[in-house]
């Protein structure tokens, strides 16, 4: 009778351990910051490097938008290319409901074969900048087609494998990885969520 206690005490704490983690914290995947945008490809805009960057593997894009008279500037960027591309797109493209793209405008999109195609959408703001300094002044940039990099902390992150940090020239003691959104893209209709 008291090896069954025992036994049945040992696995309940053994469970209740595997749920609580090492620290007993629970890592969310996606960031609590605002990001809200849908975007609806039936008017078109295929031309745009978002496009590519929802229906190919690791290839991505800096997307934001700019507003202008009837509608919005669509501006997407990819490494390797010099010119942005700008579409003129209507409020019907770009719904009510997405203009509030992450923490500086600017929105990173892609999928990653290492992850079976994955779609990820990073914010483009240094997170580990942002976490030090509260301020959003720390936009990415393109290192080659699959690392960004930050002038100001020189880290690099990698958009293949969630965007952790995967060069550090400084050295820090603390390395956050980049700051995800949930998404979703049905072929027709692209849409990016904090929630």
């Amino acid at each position: 009778m008291r090896k069954k206690f025992l036994f049945f005490y040992v696995f309940c704490s053994s469970v209740i351990l595997c749920f609580m983690g090492c620290k007993g914290e629970v890592v969310d995947e996606y960031t609590t910051h605002v990001a809200s945008f849908r975007f609806d490809f039936q008017y078109g805009h295929t031309q745009s490097y978002l496009y590519p960057a929802l229906n190919s593997t690791n290839y991505f894009c800096f997307f934001s938008t700019s507003p202008i008279e009837g509608g919005y500037d669509l501006i997407t960027e990819v490494y390797g290319e010099k010119e942005t591309n700008v579409e003129h797109i209507t409020e019907a493209v770009l719904t009510q409901s997405g203009r509030a793209l992450g923490l500086n405008n600017g929105l990173i999109v892609g999928r990653s074969s290492f992850q079976n195609g994955e779609l990820y959408v990073f914010d483009r703001q240094c997170p580990n900048c942002f976490s030090e300094t509260n301020t959003k002044n720390f936009t990415l940039n393109f290192k080659d087609s699959q690392h960004v990099y930050c002038d100001k902390c020189k880290r690099t992150y990698g958009l293949l494998n969630g965007g952790v940090v995967v060069a550090d020239s400084l050295n820090h003691e603390k390395n956050e990885k980049l700051f995800r959104y949930r998404a979703t893209y049905s072929g027709t209709y692209f849409q990016v969520t904090s929630r």
